[in-house]
């Protein structure tokens, strides 16, 4: 076959799919419906992880890899997710008859808000009448009035953290929330001519961007930042002014309504940026029992010592997870404090009843907000153990790492970042547990620029202890917004690790244990291997892992190799390398750009609560 040929092929294949999709999704519907007959939950887990099992064993005999047969089931289970929650919460609140949806947001078209509206009520399949608001009290008066039916407001950014004017309007409004989503923030400088950054001399913002992306902004010399009411209303003015020196902050795709293009991209502090949206409108709703629910209230305890303490032990004791608190000053009361919680519950169950009632009792003041479905659907974990299955080795089997087998770099996913990208990424060891400094250490790890907290649990600790370990490590860097990772060194391990990481930690003695390796192998976590002192032996070992089937296997350089043997090793192996540095802040951001610029992916260095070595490394390798 010709090229066009293979092309044609391809479409044909990529328009089969669609359809089969749109036929799963039916199907999905179905599942829903027969669902309000014999009330079950939305989510079955266990089938949904026995499916993912079997989808990967039968991936693996088509050639296909484990990570990425995962990554696109879980897809295709969370929209299957949210349309059958949607299917039951549109039958549980009929909407009155109306020919168009209305809405008030933030801004102008193509602002944050505005993307996220779109996103949000694109399930209604209904015209959509966009009301902009130049400020978060013009949106309350909006929807209070009658004038839109829906208020999309911004609550909490994973980068500059709660906006507080809304939780401050949130203590008057009459106005439920109904619903909530999360949508990825990506910040662009967009220009509306051609230019160079160097020429740009007056920037036009919201506050919220600019102190997101304050890292980058500040390299800029004898930039004049223009505050504007949203970031919609900056791209239309340098949209309007259409000059070399000026530029807006704001999304690709928000700036191409104004005809904007993307000078720089990617400007975030953090580079997983994720802003939560509330949707509020005049009448709560209920939210159906199959459905996983949040019920959002506000509370004013009194002053004395424990106050708060004791209203969170009411949710405690009925087992309610509390997924959020906030606090403000109550206006017009010096000193006391109004408190935003956010819990994983349906307001109408029998524990939450029984719960409001009794902070109703020790508490000065107490409103719910709102119930309303859960917009977070987390991926089935398919425990090793399920995937242990022996493999028939191939004859001739090919030599899976080199760049014979792949001649392109491997990206390794470690939770929401990439090694093996543009960017390297940064690793930070704590080498012992420390204890109660847990969240202290990981905060300061964050604001420093790490992105995977490293942790050994379980040396010379009981299992249950080290179990116990694994969980917090999962919370704590689940709570910061970083990849967790750590050593394994039997299968077991593996296997209770796969369930609680995003990266497992092989050191150089695993060459000799035949069962870990192969634990490791079939395991759909990725891995980071150790080299030996003679990094040939570790090729090998790696040859085994990916044999197995986990294409998601980086390689660690622990020895301080020289470059040219790092040279020397990323020439012959496609897999991403890190090196484990050490030294002090004036020689190691040195070191990492050169080791960077030979090709290595990700460095790891010991963190202390007393040194900032990684602040200086992320400044030197992201700037």
């Amino acid at each position: 076959m010709n090229l066009d040929d293979i092309r044609n092929n391809i479409t044909r294949l990529d328009q089969e799919l669609l359809s089969l999709l749109a036929q799963r999704k039916t199907l999905s519907l179905d599942v829903a419906r027969s669902k309000l007959e014999n009330p079950r939950p939305i989510r079955d887990q266990e089938r949904e992880q026995a499916l993912l099992v079997d989808l990967v064993s039968q991936g693996r005999q088509l050639g296909l890899d484990a990570h990425f047969v995962t990554r696109i089931f879980h897809t295709i289970i969370e929209d299957s997710v949210l349309s059958q929650q949607a299917l039951l919460q549109d039958l549980l609140n009929p909407r009155d008859s109306v020919p168009a949806i209305s809405v008030a947001f933030l801004g102008l078209k193509g602002s944050y808000s505005n993307m996220a509206a779109r996103k949000y009520l694109s399930r209604f399949q209904a015209p959509l009448i966009e009301h902009n608001c130049e400020s978060f009290q013009q949106i309350f008066e909006t929807v209070e009035s009658g004038q839109a039916q829906y208020g999309i407001l911004p609550i909490e950014n994973t980068s500059s953290g709660a906006i507080n004017d809304v939780f401050d309007l949130m203590q008057h409004t009459r106005l439920s929330i109904v619903g909530e989503l999360t949508q990825p923030i990506e910040h662009c400088l967009l220009v509306a001519t051609d230019t160079r950054v160097e020429q740009i001399k007056t920037l036009y913002t919201h506050s919220q961007p600019y102190q997101q992306c304050s890292q980058y902004l500040s390299r800029l010399a004898d930039l004049d930042v223009k505050f504007c009411a949203a970031s919609s209303n900056a791209m239309e003015q340098v949209a309007r002014l259409s000059r070399p020196d000026v530029a807006a902050l704001g999304s690709a795709d928000g700036g191409a309504l104004h005809g904007l293009v993307p000078l720089v991209e990617g400007l975030a502090n953090q580079k997983q940026n994720m802003t939560r949206f509330i949707v509020v409108a005049r009448k709560p709703i209920e939210v159906a029992e199959q459905i996983p629910a949040k019920t959002s209230f506000i509370m004013s305890t009194g002053q004395q010592s424990g106050a708060l303490v004791e209203a969170l032990l009411v949710l405690r004791n009925h087992g309610i997870t509390m997924t959020r608190l906030e606090s403000r000053p109550i206006i017009g009361n010096p000193w006391e404090e109004m408190f935003y919680v956010d819990v994983a519950a349906n307001a109408n169950s029998g524990d939450m009843q029984s719960a409001m009632k009794e902070l109703g009792n020790i508490t000065r003041f107490i409103k719910v907000m709102g119930c309303y479905p859960s917009a977070e659907v987390s991926p089935t974990r398919i425990p090793a153990r399920l995937l242990n299955k022996t493999q028939t080795p191939k004859q001739n089997e090919p030599v899976r790492y080199s760049r014979h087998y792949k001649a392109d770099n491997t990206r390794v996913q470690v939770g929401p970042f990439t090694l093996g990208g543009d960017e390297p990424l940064l690793i930070a060891e704590l080498e012992s547990w420390p204890g109660s400094q847990l969240d202290e250490l990981a905060r300061s790890i964050k604001e420093q620029g790490g992105q995977v907290l490293a942790l050994d649990c379980f040396t010379d600790v009981g299992t249950e202890l080290g179990l116990d370990r694994l969980q917090q490590l999962h919370a704590t860097a689940e709570r910061f917004d970083l990849a967790a990772m750590t050593r394994v060194t039997n299968a077991e391990q593996v296997h209770k690790a796969a369930e609680q990481v995003d990266w497992l930690l092989l050191d150089a003695k695993a060459s000799s244990n035949d069962e870990l390796l192969s634990a490791a192998g079939r395991c759909t976590r990725p891995l980071l291997l150790e080299l030996a002192e003679e990094p040939e032996h570790s090729l090998k070992v790696a040859q085994h892992i990916l044999q197995q089937g986990n294409q998601q296997l980086a390689l660690l350089d622990s020895q301080a190799l020289p470059l040219s043997s790092l040279l020397e090793l990323s020439s012959r192996t496609h897999l991403p390398l890190v090196s484990r540095l050490s030294g002090d802040a004036t020689t190691l951001p040195r070191l990492g750009d050169a080791l960077h610029a030979a090709g290595v992916s990700g460095f790891s260095i010991a963190v202390t609560d007393s040194n900032r070595t990684l602040e200086q490394l992320a400044q030197s390798l992201y700037r």
